[in-house]
C-alpha cells in the first residue's frame, strides 16, 4: 500500500516541478535533476522521505529564516558543494534567497521561498497509518508529562467540597506554596514573582468579565464524540451512571432528564451508585506518519455537563472585552496578526508543546478562584482516571494530575484563558503599566490566543517563556517565532507581510466520498494559488461528474475563474429556474428507535427546528455518498455575477 502511496505522491510532484518550472522557467535544468533525485531518493527510502524528511528540512528553511542566515542542518538532502553554504538539492532556489556564505540576500525572491515551502511540506499533513512504536512513543510521553505535574489538592477530590475549602485551598499565584517552592529552587526570578502578582489580579479581571455561571442559564448537549462506556453507535441520553461529585452540581433529576417523572421512574430516583468513578478511555486517531493524536473518549454523563461550560466559556467572551483578544470559533484574528508580526517583527508567535496535558489542576484552581460557582463545575466535570489499552507495559488506568485531556469540551476554552491571562500579564510587567481594565484594554492588537497559539509582543517573549515553564508548560521551539520576519499561527505562516502556507495533501486517492471532496478542495486550492498543472493532475484522479464552478461559488464543484463549464442543463418550470446536473455529496443519518422515554430528552436537548425533518434515537454513523443532482446554475456563479 505504502508503495502505492509513493507513487502517487511522485506524480503530484511532477505536477508541482511543472507549475514551478512555468514561473520560472530559467530553472528548468536544474529542477529536472532535483525531480530526478527525489524519483530516486524515494525508491530507497520510500514515503519516508515525502513526510519526515521533507518537513524536516522545512523546518530548517523556516528556521534560517528567522535567523536570516542558513543554520546547519545534518538533516538528509542538505548536502553542500564545496565553499557554498547552500545545498544542493533546490539548489537553485536556494540560490535566490541566500548568499554563497549563507547570509540572506536583500532582494530575495519570495516566489522561491513559497516554491520550496510548497515542495518540502506538500505531504507533512498525509493521515497515514502510525507505526506501533509511534503509538507506545506516544502514549509513554503522554503519562510521563502527567507524572511530572503536582498532585491536585483535596479541593479536586471532594465530591461537595464547602466554599471555605475552595477558598483556603487557593488563594492565588503569588502565595502558592509549590510555585514559591519553584522560585526558590531555580535561579532568582525577579520579573517572574511580580508577573505572579499582576496575574492574580488579571485572573479576576477575566472571571469578572465572565460573570457568575450558573447551570441553568446554559444549554445541555452531548458532543459528537465517542463515549468511554460505549464503542459504536449508543443512547448517549441513557445514563451509565451520574457520580455524586457531579451530582454536587448538577442534579440528574434536574439536568439528566426531561421531567422529575421521568427522574422518578428511573433507577436514579433510588439513590447514586456510591461505587461508580466515571472513567475516560483513550484512543488514537491518525495525526502525522510519525505519531498519532491520542483523545480520551469522555464518560457520557461528564460530557454532557462539560458542553454547557463550553457554552457558557463562548457566549460570555464573544459579548465581553475579552473577545478582543480571544475568538472560540474564529482563527482570523490570530492570523491577522501572524502577518502584522512578520512585517515589523513587533510581534511573536509561540506555541506550545502538549499543551493540553500540562494545565494543572493547580494553575487552574489558582486562576479561577475568585469564581467559585465555576470552578465548582470544573472539579464536577473533570474525569480523574484515564483507562488506556494502547499500551499493556503500562499501567491500564491511570489517575490523571492533569485538569484535563483532549476530549473534554472544557480543555480548549480553559487552556485558551489561562494563556491569555498569562500573557496580558506579561506584558503588563514587562511595559511597567498597573493592572486596571483600561491597562488590560490597550493591549488589544498586541495580544491574542487561540487554544495554544498565543501572540504577544516580540520584547516580552521571553518573560512569557519564564512564566509558562514556572507553570509546568513548555514552550515548543520549532513553532515558535520571535526572531526576524517569519511567523507562524492558526494555520497561517508568514514572512515578512506575505502569506507563504503551503498547500498540504490530505489524501491521495478518491477512495471514500470522504477522500474524494478532500482532493476537490485540495485541487481547488492549488487552482487558487495559480498551481495549474497540480490542479488539473488531482482533478484526473476525480470521478467523473464534478461540476465546473466560479472560485467564489459554495457549491461542491472542481473551481474556475471562468465559470460554471458545459454540463447536463435543464429548465425547471416548477422552480423557474436553470439547472445543471452533477456530482454531490449526500449524507443519511439512520436512526434507530429506541423504546423508553428518552427521546423526548433527547427532542428537548437538541431543540430541532418545527419545520426540518428530525427523528429520535440513537443515530449510526453518516453514510456520505457521491450521487447526480440538479443544482440552481445561480448557485454555481460568482455573487457579482448574480
Amino acid at each position: 500500500m505504502l508503495k502505492s502511496h509513493v507513487e502517487a505522491i511522485v506524480r503530484v510532484y511532477e505536477a508541482l516541478f511543472k507549475d514551478i518550472v512555468y514561473a520560472l522557467p530559467q530553472l528548468k535544468e536544474d529542477l529536472d535533476k532535483d525531480l530526478d533525485h527525489l524519483r530516486r531518493t524515494a525508491q530507497s527510502r520510500g514515503i519516508h522521505i515525502f513526510v519526515v524528511d521533507l518537513p524536516l528540512i522545512g523546518k530548517h528553511l523556516d528556521r534560517c529564516l528567522s535567523k536570516e542566515k542558513l543554520l546547519p542542518s545534518g538533516l538528509l538532502l542538505m548536502s553542500r558543494p564545496k565553499g557554498d553554504e547552500r545545498p544542493k538539492f533546490l539548489g537553485a532556489l536556494y540560490e535566490r534567497i541566500f548568499w554563497e556564505d549563507g547570509s540572506l540576500k536583500n532582494d530575495y525572491d519570495v516566489e522561491a521561498i513559497i516554491f520550496l515551502r510548497q515542495i518540502l511540506y506538500l505531504c507533512k499533513k498525509l493521515p497515514l497509518s502510525f507505526s506501533e512504536t509511534a503509538l507506545r512513543t506516544s502514549v509513554r510521553k503522554l503519562v510521563e508529562e502527567d507524572a511530572i505535574l503536582p498532585n491536585p489538592e483535596k479541593f479536586w477530590f471532594e465530591n461537595n467540597p464547602s466554599t471555605c475549602i475552595a477558598r483556603t485551598t487557593y488563594q492565588g499565584f503569588a502565595l502558592s506554596n509549590y510555585l514559591t517552592s519553584k522560585l526558590l529552587l531555580d535561579e532568582p526570578r525577579g520579573s517572574a514573582s511580580v508577573v505572579l502578582k499582576v496575574l492574580d489580579k488579571v485572573s479576576s479581571l477575566l472571571c469578572f468579565a465572565l460573570g457568575f455561571y450558573d447551570p441553568s442559564e446554559w444549554s445541555f448537549r452531548h458532543g459528537p464524540g465517542a463515549i468511554s462506556q460505549q464503542t459504536g453507535p449508543t443512547n448517549k441520553y441513557l445514563w451509565y451512571g451520574w457520580s455524586e461529585c457531579l451530582e454536587s452540581v448538577y442534579p440528574v433529576a434536574d439536568y439528566g432528564f426531561h421531567n422529575h417523572a421521568s427522574w422518578a421512574g428511573s433507577t436514579f430516583a433510588f439513590g447514586m451508585d456510591d461505587n461508580y468513578v466515571p472513567t475516560s478511555r483513550l484512543v488514537a486517531v491518525p495525526k502525522t506518519y510519525e505519531k498519532p493524536r491520542l483523545i480520551a473518549a469522555e464518560p457520557s454523563e461528564n460530557q454532557f455537563c462539560q458542553q454547557n461550560i463550553w457554552r457558557y466559556f463562548r457566549t460570555r467572551t464573544i459579548h465581553s472585552w475579552i473577545g478582543d483578544f480571544i475568538r472560540f470559533t474564529d482563527q482570523s484574528l490570530n492570523q491577522a496578526l501572524c502577518l502584522k508580526g512578520s512585517c515589523d517583527g513587533s510581534l511573536c508567535t509561540i506555541d506550545l508543546s502538549s499543551a493540553s496535558d500540562r494545565v494543572s489542576c493547580h494553575v487552574v484552581g489558582n486562576f479561577f478562584r475568585n469564581s467559585l460557582n465555576l470552578l465548582d463545575a470544573l472539579r464536577a466535570t473533570r474525569t480523574r482516571f484515564l483507562k488506556q489499552s494502547l499500551d499493556k507495559t503500562l499501567p491500564q488506568v491511570v489517575e490523571l494530575r492533569k485538569f484535563s485531556t483532549m476530549g473534554s469540551a472544557c480543555t480548549f476554552p480553559i487552556q485558551s484563558i489561562l494563556f491569555l491571562g498569562i500573557a496580558l500579564s506579561c506584558v503588563l510587567v514587562k511595559r511597567g503599566k498597573g493592572v486596571g481594565l483600561d491597562d488590560v484594554k490597550d493591549l488589544i492588537g498586541q495580544v491574542a490566543v487561540f487554544g495554544d497559539d498565543i501572540i504577544v509582543p516580540t520584547d516580552c517573549r521571553e518573560l512569557v517563556q519564564e512564566v509558562l515553564e514556572l507553570l509546568d508548560f513548555r514552550i515548543n521551539d520549532e513553532k515558535t517565532f520571535s526572531e526576524g520576519n517569519f511567523r507562524e499561527s492558526c494555520g497561517v505562516d508568514a514572512y515578512r507581510g506575505v502569506d507563504v502556507t503551503p498547500v498540504y495533501l490530505h489524501s491521495l486517492a478518491p477512495d471514500t466520498p470522504e477522500s474524494t471532496v478532500s482532493m476537490v478542495d485540495t485541487a481547488n486550492n492549488f487552482y487558487s494559488l495559480f498551481y495549474l498543472q497540480t490542479a488539473m493532475h488531482i482533478e484526473s484522479t476525480l470521478p467523473s461528474g464534478f461540476l465546473t464552478v466560479h472560485v467564489d461559488s459554495g457549491v461542491l464543484g472542481v473551481k474556475s475563474r471562468l465559470g460554471p463549464g458545459v454540463a447536463r442543463e435543464r429548465y425547471n418550470s416548477s422552480l423557474q429556474r436553470i439547472e445543471i446536473r452533477g456530482l454531490a455529496l449526500s449524507q443519511t443519518i439512520e436512526s434507530i428507535p429506541q423504546d423508553n422515554d428518552t427521546s423526548l430528552h433527547q427532542y428537548f436537548t437538541e431543540r430541532p427546528d418545527p419545520l426540518s425533518k428530525w427523528e429520535a434515537g440513537v443515530r449510526k454513523y453518516p453514510h456520505l455518498k457521491l450521487k447526480m443532482r440538479w443544482v440552481d446554475i445561480s448557485e454555481c456563479v460568482s455573487s457579482t455575477r448574480t
